[in-house]
């Protein structure tokens, strides 16, 4: 590599110049910015500059003929790093060390504005915000009372406004001669087989001394719980297995009643609740989701689709979505309307009929809408709302078996037709039963898919994208040939872990990912070196 670079430099400065105007803007500024030699050329080159500023998004009316040779190679440079180029070698690592402490990476939970750490073999989840690299605890919560036996954090979630739920496994220790024993949930427990019983815990997060909330489920000890959500209503719902017979499944929405306190001890509410299955892994049926108007039923391929392992609540909890292993978006959905409990158990199915070119139409599968517009428009001296969405989706050749993930724009309502706006080149189907994962930072400039080791990060315009680029902000090179939609390309993190969650952090240019190696996060800006940072931290017992 040296030898190589020794020869480019030993080239005549206009023969690099023609080197420089050819290649790609993220190589040009690549090169140019690894070497003294070849940034001074390459900042000098006014021709060269010009060029890779009209390659660049969002460039178009910038005003070059007042700017000198060096003020465009850095305008080029500062318009280029928003759109992430180079971004994956002047990135920041930080990884987090907690010791001997080791992440349970199933129970956990990442949020944008809070993560929800579990620790193997203990009872405590830790609450934390990220912030700049750093990690600042907000509190801990534990098993809301002190008996002996095991304590197992399965599952955590958050309901979106203020409360914390925690799924827990209790197996007691003692016999019931204790005094404790007399509680009916910890009698359950006792008089439970050897797997013990499940408790959901709810907390505060505005205030974390308010009483707990618990219940109990003795229905389901012979299960496994393998995806929880909640609604700040109070609804949740838990997706079963039996642990014996994988092939036995459901999915129960569970909904909160009578209140009393509890006999246990002081700051414990216990609560009963009205559930409804869902979902009969045994038996189910699907709807296309085709129109409001008309929907047909079919039934779900025959082989089934396994166990739902993702679930959650959506457009203010009216739809609960489903996603099932080795799938990069949720492939179903039931609406949810809790003035008729029992709910009726039927599905839709996430499947929307796009055209992808002229004569192609795929059917995608569409995420919930990352980003959305707003506006107010008088038509016959009436103000109507007019709204316009932005997703992303990806579809399957049903014959040749390729797949494609791009971006989506509706308008008006979610259930209207999608148009594509854009394509996510670089984006892979996932080959393990994890499938991918997918995050958008909070302001929709940003769109991560996680796929086993391999993190791609794309960075968007949203309202260009939305409005079709209606102010040409993406320039025609924008336009690979023969494509009728813009083409964006991902930079690449090469993880040396399996990335399991993903999320942006409160900052656009900070990622963070729970991994099987632990908790890391990502500092985007062009600001880094290309470190490699290893916080060490203590959770405590």
């Amino acid at each position: 590599m040296v030898e190589i670079g020794a020869m480019f430099l030993d080239l005549p400065p206009e023969l690099i110049q023609q080197i420089l105007s050819k290649c790609s803007t993220r190589d040009f500024l690549e090169v140019a910015l690894s070497c003294r030699t070849v940034y001074g050329i390459a900042s000098s080159c006014r021709g060269v500059i010009l060029y890779h500023l009209r390659q660049t998004p969002g460039t178009r009316n910038l005003d070059t003929q007042s700017y000198s040779s060096k003020r465009l190679f850095h305008l080029l440079a500062k318009y280029a790093f928003r759109q992430l180029y180079g971004s994956q070698f002047h990135s920041v690592q930080t990884a987090f060390d907690f010791g001997y402490d080791r992440l349970d990476v199933k129970a956990s939970t990442l949020d944008s504005q809070i993560l929800a750490l579990a620790i193997r073999g203990q009872q405590k989840v830790h609450l934390f915000r990220i912030r700049r690299g750093r990690l600042q605890l907000i509190c801990r919560f534990s098993f809301p009372w002190d008996h002996p036996g095991a304590v197992d954090v399965l599952k955590t979630t958050f309901d979106g406004d203020n409360g914390f739920y925690i799924l827990q496994r209790f197996t007691p220790g003692l016999d019931g001669n204790e005094m404790n024993a007399r509680h009916p949930f910890v009698k359950q427990a006792m008089q439970s087989n050897s797997n013990g019983i499940f408790y959901l815990s709810q907390y505060s997060l505005r205030s974390p001394n308010d009483p707990v909330r618990i219940c109990a489920f003795p229905d389901h000890s012979d299960y496994e719980p393998l995806a929880l959500a909640a609604t700040p209503g109070g609804n949740f719902a838990i997706s079963w297995q039996l642990a014996r017979d994988y092939s036995e499944h459901e999915v129960v929405l569970y909904t909160a009643q009578i209140e009393s306190n509890s006999g246990l001890r002081s700051g414990v509410v216990d609560f009963s609740y009205s559930s409804c299955v869902l979902l009969d892994g045994r038996r189910h049926r699907c709807e296309d989701d085709r129109s409001i108007q008309s929907r047909s039923i079919r039934d779900f391929p025959p082989h089934g689709q396994g166990p739902v392992v993702g679930l959650a609540f959506n457009d203010r909890s009216s739809q609960l979505l489903y996603r099932y292993r080795a799938e990069t978006l949720y492939s179903s959905f039931q609406m949810i309307e809790a003035s008729h409990f029992p709910i009726q158990p039927t599905l839709y199915r996430n499947s929307c009929p796009t055209q992808f070119t002229g004569s192609l139409t795929l059917l995608f599968s569409i995420g919930v809408p990352f980003y959305g517009t707003h506006e107010t428009r008088v038509q016959n001296g009436f103000a109507t709302c007019h709204w316009k969405y932005l997703s992303f989706g990806i579809a399957t050749h049903r014959e040749e078996g390729w797949t494609v993930a791009c971006l989506m724009k509706s308008s008006a309502v979610c259930r209207a037709d999608w148009t594509i706006v854009a394509r996510l080149w670089g984006f892979q189907n996932p080959s393990s039963s994890l499938g991918c994962i997918v995050a958008a930072s909070r302001l929709g400039t940003r769109i991560a898919v996680a796929n086993w080791k391999t993190i791609y990060i794309w960075a968007l315009e949203p309202n260009a994208l939305i409005e079709q680029n209606a102010t040409g902000f993406y320039p025609p090179s924008s336009w690979p040939v023969g494509s009728e939609v813009i083409e964006l390309r991902p930079m690449v993190l090469s993880l040396e872990a399996v990335c399991f969650q993903l999320c942006f952090a409160q900052n656009e240019n900070e990622l963070v990912a729970l991994t099987d190696k632990g908790l890391m996060s990502w500092d985007l800006s062009p600001s880094g070196r290309g470190q490699k940072i290893s916080h060490q931290m203590r959770l405590g017992k």
